[in-house]
């Protein structure tokens, strides 16, 4: 979907420089038995998940930088940045892959707009109390504290409590373990020394477990909460509990394929265009089953821009077009009022166009494993 004039690319020779958000490579085995104090914190109320059943089904967006490029000012650059991410956390994306589409970047940079849209979307990702030991100070995101916030699940307030928690390491010593700032009034404790400024999921338990610390290299006597250590998917897969997504830069559209990060790839693939086909409306649209769906949108010349800007796609005997390189090529907006559609609002229109297939299998899915 065609968006509007395209401004002059800026480029970036830094790379994103996003900070490293990633479970900390670690035992997830139970951890040993802790003496806990009979006394249980105050004033927490305690969070139920809405949802019952787990979500083993992922689902992953990728979306140019050249949206961001797109844009005359910070103000609305930042603006486009926050509504991405609002709808990536409305519909509960699992992933968002941020395609550098920036022409005649130089080799081994990534261009301005792209990293630009990665921090801001990480930013705000990341739960508020976590964000100043996460996120480096960057021009960036000057304004991105204007934008509004997410209200994720994982985006816990102090007098909140549910059974998994985001933290970062605090401080940690080998054989004793680790404290780590969750947002409460006590630090928590885990038995693994992890190292610091780490971002790291807890499984904290349904009511709060409080103990005093032995353990002398960490601060002995102080009150601290138990937590053990969970993957980041483990709300999801456990609760069904939609816990953010994560951010993944692309240097090219065949990269958002070959570094895809789940186990089997990406088995469902669907690119979006004007020039796709057309469903008369998504009660008909049935999606085939799948365990990692993956949304594809172009830049301000849609998804072909996208291919001529990858070295590999055009190294290829026969450049492919966007129909045989995804699995399912839709237009989710027929009819449009206006000659262009930007990809932003592209995101929004398509990701609740697909919201009625997805929830057919997941529907399907549950049923399965029941039976």
């Amino acid at each position: 979907m065609p968006t509007d004039k395209k401004r002059k690319n800026r480029k970036s020779k830094a790379q994103a420089e996003m900070p490293d958000a990633e479970l900390a490579t670690t035992s997830l085995e139970d951890t040993e038995a802790v003496p806990s104090a009979a006394a249980q914190p105050n004033g927490h109320a305690i969070m139920t998940p809405a949802a019952t059943a787990g979500r083993a089904y992922t689902v992953s967006i990728a979306v140019p930088g050249s949206v961001i490029d797109n844009t005359q000012t910070m103000e609305l650059a930042t603006a486009v940045a926050g509504q991405i991410a609002r709808t990536a956390a409305i519909f509960k994306i699992d992933e968002v892959i941020v395609i550098d589409d920036a022409a005649n970047t130089e080799p081994g940079t990534i261009g301005a707009g792209a990293a630009f849209l990665a921090r801001v979307l990480q930013f705000m990702e990341t739960p508020q109390y976590l964000r100043r030991a996460l996120i480096p100070m960057h021009a960036d995101l000057r304004l991105a504290g204007t934008l509004p916030p997410l209200d994720a699940p994982h985006h816990m307030r102090a007098t909140e409590w549910a059974t998994y928690r985001e933290g970062v390491v605090l401080s940690s010593v080998p054989g004793e373990g680790s404290l780590l700032n969750v947002g409460l009034d006590k630090d928590a404790y885990i038995t693994q020394a992890l190292r610091t400024n780490v971002r790291v999921t807890l499984q904290m338990g349904p009511q709060p477990t409080q103990m005093t610390l032995q353990q002398p290299g960490l601060g002995s006597g102080q009150q601290v909460l138990f937590g053990q250590l969970a993957k980041p998917s483990s709300p999801r897969e456990t609760e069904g509990t939609y816990w953010g997504y994560t951010t993944r830069l692309a240097t090219s559209l065949s990269q958002v394929f070959q570094d895809c990060p789940f186990e089997g790839r990406y088995d469902l693939t669907v690119g979006t265009s004007e020039r796709g086909a057309v469903v008369p409306g998504p009660e008909y649209l049935q999606f085939p089953p799948f365990q990692h769906l993956l949304i594809g949108f172009g830049g301000p010349q849609g998804l072909e821009e996208c291919i001529q800007q990858d070295p590999a796609l055009q190294a290829m005997h026969e450049s492919p077009q966007p129909e045989k390189l995804f699995n399912l090529y839709c237009n989710t907006c027929p009819e449009q009022g206006s000659r262009t559609i930007r990809t932003e609002e592209a995101v929004l229109i398509s990701l609740s166009y697909f919201q009625s297939a997805i929830r057919r299998h997941a529907a399907v899915s549950t049923l399965k494993a029941a039976v």
